[in-house]
């Protein structure tokens, strides 16, 4: 990513906060339907965090994604300027908003960009949502395939099929039980993935899991 782009982002943001999405929340549609949130992400790696399969959400009846502290472990996520307002706590109600440093981010960026962009996140409030209940999927909690493709989806709109597949890499606890619900999406902040998109995420699971 060049020093253009990286100005033309920069110059679109008025926000304090920084959130890294490493879920949903990479999915431009949803967070814009969802949670209000305008801006593109920028890619980023996080270290020290590790994602699985294992926040419960009681009042959805579901498992997302989650992270968790690993000192050894790294995720893939986006930068993305949020406020920090209602919409947003209600999304992310089964997580705890966790700090983060810039030292803890790796980004695809040439050495100016970088010279332009880590100052001027450090003068920001980096946010990593933590989750609070964990427990893997199970019958009663599944994953819904709507929420792997928000997520996947994502992923592939931001950096293509090499990012879809960190997010899968990078991902733990796959054998979970699954809900096919592409027909009746269960998941309430489901992304609107083509269907020619759906067929790739196809493909990349069973190529990788």
């Amino acid at each position: 990513m060049d020093v253009a782009t990286i100005k033309s982002w920069m110059a679109d943001i008025d926000e304090q906060h920084i959130v890294l999405g490493y879920g949903s929340l990479m999915n431009t549609d949803s967070r814009q339907r969802f949670s209000a949130i305008p801006h593109d992400g920028i890619p980023a790696t996080v270290k020290g965090f590790a994602r699985a399969w294992l926040t419960r959400s009681e009042a959805e009846k579901q498992t997302y994604v989650g992270a968790v502290p690993d000192s050894n472990a790294q995720l893939n996520a986006q930068l993305l300027p949020s406020k920090m307002d209602p919409g947003l706590a209600e999304r992310e109600r089964d997580y705890q908003f966790v700090s983060v440093s810039t030292a803890d981010l790796e980004l695809d960026l040439t050495e100016a960009a970088s010279t332009l962009l880590f100052p001027w996140l450090e003068r920001k409030s980096l946010w990593i949502c933590e989750t609070l209940l964990q427990q893997p999927a199970d019958p009663d909690f599944p994953v819904s395939q709507t929420y792997i493709d928000t997520c996947m989806a994502g992923c592939i709109e931001h950096g293509g099929e090499d990012e879809a597949v960190k997010f899968i890499k990078t991902t733990s606890l796959w054998e979970h039980p699954r809900s096919n619900d592409r027909h009746d999406p269960v998941y309430p902040r489901a992304g609107r993935v083509p269907k020619s998109v759906c067929a790739r995420i196809d493909a990349l699971m069973e190529a990788y899991l």
